[in-house]
């Protein structure tokens, strides 16, 4: 089955995978970026492997360590833990992307077997590689995109038996992976996982605390650094400050609760941890590009007024 859907995620920013996930653990869904807030799935991290195909459009991914525009045909693996963040690029419309969504026991079939020990746990332990992008420009890479599109097309149709089609898919798909990524499997310098482990527990604290007044040193103090230390963690991950990580997700919330609640836009503002109502309205337009009353318009004009939305004077 394909499923169609928008992020969520918990606390700490670990995506919320479908119910039924354990007992099938591989999902594949189908994502228009239109959808999205800001057209961008946020920082999320995951413990399953990554696999995404773009359907159409252009995609930009990033993580700590790259970035990489990916065009309509291009695939890329995301390893398991990795923090990263998907947006169309240029904010433009009609991206649609594929993801798998794999854990370790779907291909391995035993915990701490052979064959996750001689091939997934290498790929697991390797801080070097964090994605690898597929484009079809070499014969192994063409293999490789028309066994994720076969995959495609088996969880949309479910054939009798499709499950175990699609662990032999994804295992012909595996061994010419380990000879795609050899090269990265050979070495391991990348040191930034302290510091994955230090911004996953910031943003656990951002994201639980993001209504009341945060302080840079607080920040920091949830995972035992200085503020020092703290700013240039988020500078060396994701390329972006604490405090403008803290207004972003604060916005994103925002603009959830205008599109699902009919609270006034001053009562939301405050509930995210915005004191000044014009500043909210300010950030709220620089990052999204247009007013709270104008976005919440915007929504209404699409699919109707909120249920028991109020009135509002303030933009």
């Amino acid at each position: 089955m394909i499923l169609e859907t928008c992020f969520q995620s918990g606390l700490n920013q670990e995506e919320i995978l479908p119910e039924n996930f354990s007992a099938f653990p591989l999902a594949c869904i189908r994502a228009s970026m239109d959808v999205y807030i800001d057209k961008s799935v946020p920082w999320h991290w995951h413990p399953s492997f990554e696999l995404d195909y773009v359907a159409e459009g252009e995609l930009l991914l990033q993580t700590p360590v790259h970035s990489h525009k990916l065009k309509k045909g291009d695939a890329v693996f995301v390893n398991s833990g990795i923090m990263h963040q998907l947006q169309s690029w240029d904010k433009k419309e009609g991206c649609i992307e594929y993801a798998h969504l794999f854990n370790v026991d779907f291909l391995s079939g035993i915990q701490g077997g052979l064959l996750e020990q001689k091939y997934l746990f290498p790929v697991l332990q390797c801080q070097e590689l964090d994605c690898l992008v597929l484009r079809p420009d070499t014969h192994r890479r063409i293999s490789m995109i028309k066994l994720l599109l076969d995959m495609i097309e088996l969880n949309r149709l479910e054939p009798a038996g499709y499950e175990f089609e699609l662990r032999a898919l994804l295992g012909r798909f595996w061994c010419l992976f380990l000879e795609e990524a050899a090269p990265l499997l050979q070495k391991n310098t990348w040191k930034g996982s302290a510091d994955m482990e230090r911004l996953k527990t910031m943003m656990q604290f951002i994201h639980t605390c993001y209504g009341e007044k945060i302080t840079l040193e607080q920040i920091a103090a949830s995972a035992g650094i200085s503020p020092r230390e703290c700013s240039r963690c988020f500078q060396r991950c994701i390329k972006i400050s604490p405090m403008n990580y803290l207004n972003d997700y604060r916005i994103r919330m925002a603009a959830r609760l205008l599109s699902q609640t009919g609270r006034t836009i001053l009562s939301i503002s405050e509930q995210c941890g915005f004191s000044s109502g014009s500043y909210f309205g300010k950030l709220f337009q620089k990052t999204m590009g247009c007013t709270p009353k104008e976005y919440r318009k915007s929504l209404q004009s699409e699919s109707g007024p909120t249920p028991g939305s109020e009135s509002d004077t303030s933009s």
